[in-house]
């Protein structure tokens, strides 16, 4: 069965021109290399946070995560705060996913972070231009209801 597969494409691409067949692989391998560029990833390991006229300063990603969940650990409703960096047009975009106790205002600690964030991410790593900062709860956590007495 794979031989008469194999004969068939032989067969097959017989019959092509050479510059229609070779094309064809051309914009297939290229629309590959697109897909892995866009999916895979192929993300910079560092983002620019300013230019000066010396030159780059240059800012990790590790540096910019580790600022972001350590400026949520200080809320104390906030738990496991983990960071998504995303580079557009070179301004970075934070997705930063939480977990809240369940008593938490998500309105009021969403307003409290985004100042927080912008202000530490300005002041101890010099970026200024910041994107979106989404915030997504993905679970509340909540202590146990106190039993009541029947009276």
């Amino acid at each position: 069965m794979l031989e008469s597969l194999l004969d068939n494409w032989i067969a097959y691409t017989a019959n092509i021109e050479p510059l229609k067949l070779y094309g064809g692989a051309l914009v297939a391998i290229l629309f590959i290399l697109f897909l892995m560029r866009l999916f895979c990833g192929c993300r910079p390991q560092s983002v620019v946070a300013y230019t000066t006229e010396g030159g780059k300063v240059i800012v990790s990603r590790s540096a910019i995560v580790d600022l972001v969940q350590s400026a949520c650990n200080q809320i104390e409703s906030v738990k496991k705060p983990r960071v998504s960096i995303r580079i557009k047009l070179d301004i970075p975009h934070l997705q930063v996913r939480l977990q809240l106790d369940s008593n938490a205002s998500m309105r009021a600690i969403e307003a409290n972070l985004q100042e927080h964030l912008r202000d530490a991410l300005a002041q101890n790593l010099g970026i200024e231009e910041i994107g979106n900062i989404d915030f997504i709860a993905t679970s509340f956590k909540g202590g146990r209801i106190a039993n009541q007495d029947p009276e």
